[in-house]
This record gives C-alpha cells, sequence and structure tokens, in this order.
C-alpha cells in the first residue's frame, strides 16, 4: 500500500503560476497523491484556473475573506489527512519525481521528520538563476549536525517547496509558530523539527524556486527594508538554545563555543535591527571614529595591516600603518573571496608576505557566519587582541601552538 500524500497550495491572486503550478503537480507519476488548493479570496480568476483542471486529486478551498498568508498555511496543516504533506508556494513548479524520490526518502528514514531535495532558481520568465548557498550533505543527518551547523554560519537553505514533512513529526512539534517573524515561520519549523528529529537531503533537483518581485523571500531579503536578515538571527539565536538542550552540550568545550557564537548571533542582530530603528545605536560617523582610536591603541603605527571591511572605510583611512584591502590585487580592493579555501590561502599568501594583523570592521561581520572556516582557522591559528562591536582583531605575528578552542 503506497503512503498518503497531500499537496497544499495556499494562494492569493496568482492564476498564471498557480495554473503552471498545478500542471507541474499532475504530472507527477506517484500514484496516491491529492492536491488541496486554499484560495485566500482571491479576486482574479483563480477559481475558473482551477475548476479547468476537472481532476479528481484537485480539492478547492476557497476562504470567504482574506485570513492573512500565515493563518492559511495553518488551515492546510488543519486540512491535512495524509501522512506525508507538502506546503508548496503557488509560484515554485515540481519537476518530475519529486514526490516518488521524497515519499521513498521519509519509507526509508522512520525517524526523518522531513525531506529536502535540491532545487533551481527561476525567474518570472522561466530563466534560470543562480541560488547563492551551500549544498547541504546528501542522505540522512541527524537534526542536532544541522543546527550545529546552522549556528556554525552555514547557509543551507531550506526552501519550502523542496520539502515534505512526515505530518506524525509536525503534530509533535505543534505544528507553525511566529515567536519572531512572520516572514520566518517556515525556517522556525524546521528548527524545531530537527531538534527531535533526523532531516534527509535529496541532491536530486526536484523543485524551481521561482524568483520574482512579488516573491515574499525576494521582498523580506533583497528590498530596502526588508526584515529577512534580522529574522534570520532571531531563528539562529533559538538554535543555539535548542543546542544547549541537546547531548552535545555535555561537553563544557562545546557551551563555550555556543556561547561565543550566541554573542556574536546577538550583535548581529542588534546591528541589523539598528537599520530599521534610527537612533537605535551610535551614528556611522561616530561608530568609525571609536574604531578607528581602536586600532590605534592595539597596533604599534610601523605595522603591515589587512583591512575586511567590504571597501565601506576605505584602506586609505589607516593612514598611521601600511594598509592593505581583504583580497586585494596590486594594493586595491578586489572584492570578497569566492569561498573559504580562496580567503585562507590569500590570507596566508599576505601573511607571508609580511601582514602583521588582519583588521575586521563591522561591515564585514557578516564573514564570520558566511566564512565559517576561516573564522575557525583565524581563531585556532592566531591571537585575538581585541573583539567588540566595532573591530576584530587579530595577531599574524605569532600563530598559537595549540587551538584555542
Amino acid at each position: 500500500m503506497k503512503t498518503k500524500v497531500t499537496i497544499a497550495i495556499p494562494t492569493y491572486n496568482r492564476s498564471n503560476l498557480l495554473k503552471i503550478n498545478l500542471k507541474s503537480l499532475l504530472a507527477q507519476d506517484y500514484p496516491d497523491f491529492q492536491v488541496l488548493v486554499l484560495d485566500n479570496a482571491s479576486t482574479d480568476d483563480t477559481e475558473s484556473v482551477i475548476r479547468s483542471f476537472a481532476d479528481p486529486r484537485v480539492t478547492y478551498v476557497r476562504n470567504k475573506t482574506n485570513i492573512g498568508a500565515y493563518r492559511n498555511f495553518c488551515q492546510a496543516i488543519k486540512l491535512n489527512s495524509s501522512d506525508y504533506l507538502v506546503l508548496l508556494p503557488d509560484d515554485d513548479p515540481m519537476l518530475p519525481g519529486l514526490i516518488h524520490e521524497s515519499v521513498l526518502a521519509l519509507d526509508t528514514y522512520p525517524n526523518a521528520a522531513f525531506s529536502v531535495t535540491g532545487v533551481q532558481g527561476i525567474d518570472e520568465y522561466d530563466n534560470p538563476v543562480l541560488l547563492p548557498e551551500d549544498s547541504p550533505p546528501v542522505g540522512l543527518i541527524s537534526g542536532v549536525e544541522y543546527l550545529h551547523q546552522i549556528v556554525a554560519g552555514r547557509n543551507w537553505v531550506i526552501h519550502a517547496s523542496s520539502v515534505m514533512i512526515r505530518s506524525s513529526a509536525l503534530k509533535a512539534v505543534g505544528g507553525l509558530d511566529v515567536p519572531h517573524s512572520k516572514h520566518s515561520n517556515d525556517i522556525n519549523l524546521y528548527l524545531r523539527m530537527a531538534a527531535q528529529y533526523d532531516i534527509v537531503f535529496i541532491p536530486k533537483p526536484l523543485s524551481q524556486v521561482r524568483i520574482h518581485a512579488e516573491q515574499d523571500g525576494y521582498i523580506r531579503f533583497h528590498t530596502p527594508g526588508g526584515t529577512g536578515p534580522l529574522a534570520t538571527m532571531a531563528e539562529r539565536t533559538d538554535a543555539i538554545a535548542h543546542l544547549l538542550q541537546s547531548p552535545r552540550a555535555a561537553d563544557a568545550m562545546y557551551r563555550r563555543w555556543l556561547t561565543e557564537r550566541l554573542l556574536h548571533i546577538s550583535m548581529r542582530r542588534s546591528e541589523i535591527t539598528s537599520q530599521h530603528i534610527p537612533n537605535l545605536n551610535l551614528s556611522w560617523e561616530e561608530r568609525l571614529q571609536i574604531a578607528l582610536q581602536d586600532i590605534a591603541t592595539s597596533i604599534p603605527a610601523d605595522k603591515t595591516v589587512i583591512l575586511v571591511d567590504e571597501d565601506q572605510w576605505g584602506f586609505q583611512i589607516l593612514s598611521e600603518f601600511r594598509t592593505l584591502p581583504f583580497v586585494e590585487r596590486n594594493g586595491q580592493y578586489w572584492g570578497a573571496p569566492s569561498d573559504d579555501k580562496t580567503a585562507i590561502s590569500e590570507l596566508e599568501r599576505m601573511r607571508y608576505c609580511g601582514a602583521d594583523y588582519i583588521v575586521f570592521g563591522w561591515p564585514a561581520f557578516w564573514w564570520f557566519d558566511y566564512y565559517s572556516e576561516l573564522r575557525n582557522y583565524l581563531s585556532c591559528t592566531f591571537h585575538c587582541i581585541l573583539h567588540n562591536s566595532r573591530v576584530i582583531i587579530f595577531d599574524l605575528r605569532q600563530p598559537l601552538e595549540v587551538c584555542s578552542r
């Protein structure tokens, strides 16, 4: 007997994209699934588009009034009666095999709360779009390890259109919640499930993520005033709490590492918050002047300094030092490194050529999340002589004999 699957699509005024989604769904080769479309009182031709398919697998539910996206997703969970559930955004098509491969993964690993497939990025015209994110591991991973990697800074983005959820696990963790932001309730759910269950990663690209101006993810992460980064930092803070409740926290060194990450993530969260609340923190110019004093007090004037500032301060501002940007070519800023390996290689090249210190200004503090291997390399290899909300400075002259963590 095949496992029963529900594909739930909350939707509002996207009939053209919804039509594409329904075609991709009904072409799936899995024999036992139903499609539940929850129309949030659309004012376009959504209803007629859905009814044009005349497929018994499609159930149409129309809300009398618009109850908001979050409540519509909660309604999808409430109406689900299947073993497995996909909460599919109305603008993300499925690729052939998603249901079959996802069911196989969850059937194979009964302690996995959900499966995640690979994805392809597309725009509103179906042209390819690059999605800048890490590739997660293949196969089964413990939820605690997933939480650890998220706290460490890995960019293992989970797209809702690639996720199939075990309904019993969803019920056990209490369904959707919004402790921080309505724009990160999916992240919050995945982290809470990871605290109790395993996850299965399927490397095949079996879903498409449509990037366009009306997409929620695009608005919250790529438009002025978007709150996506702030919400993400809040969810990462929760991930640390989950890890503190895990068996790993019995290790004192691990608790120390979690403390360091908590302090950094809290600092980043406050920095992003200040972008939304005027006068919450020091002005840019005040902060810069204090940072320059910090550097001048910490480093002798005749030393060679690598400055990591996203070219926002300008390396010429440290006139009392021989200052080089990072990454540099012929003394000029060349942009951020492509990956950790390149960053570490460039650091060692510059150190070999005489660099004495490396200074990270706050505009580049995101590096300590994105370039996690560089962060670990610096922390284990060199003495950090200053760490505050403005600058982080490492002395490159005398490597540590033993890793400090």
